[in-house]
């Protein structure tokens, strides 16, 4: 029968966990890199899409003609409409 040495098990087990560990830190380091290169990635995208927001200059726009009542007095009409309708007076 063999003798079993614990301290040599002990020993091994320690320097797997520590390979291991060290496993685990190199993925997650090139995990993190990717994601945050992804994120960069992403907000210069973003920026590039809002640019044109930005660089608007009205002063360049065609003036159109207005063809009826302006939006404030559309929606003062529309609200006033809302407002005062009367279901009774519908009655005969």
């Amino acid at each position: 029968m063999d003798t079993i040495d614990t301290n040599e098990i002990v020993r091994q087990a320690k320097e797997m966990r520590a390979a291991e560990m060290r496993r685990i830190e190199g993925l997650v380091s090139k995990r993190l890199g990717l994601y945050f290169g992804l994120l960069a990635e992403s907000a210069a995208d973003a920026g590039n899409s809002l640019k044109p927001l930005f660089s608007w200059n009205p002063q360049n726009a065609a003036p159109r003609r207005a063809t009826g009542p302006s939006l404030p007095t559309r929606a003062s009409l529309a609200l006033r409409n809302l407002f005062s309708w009367n279901p009774q007076a519908q009655r005969n």
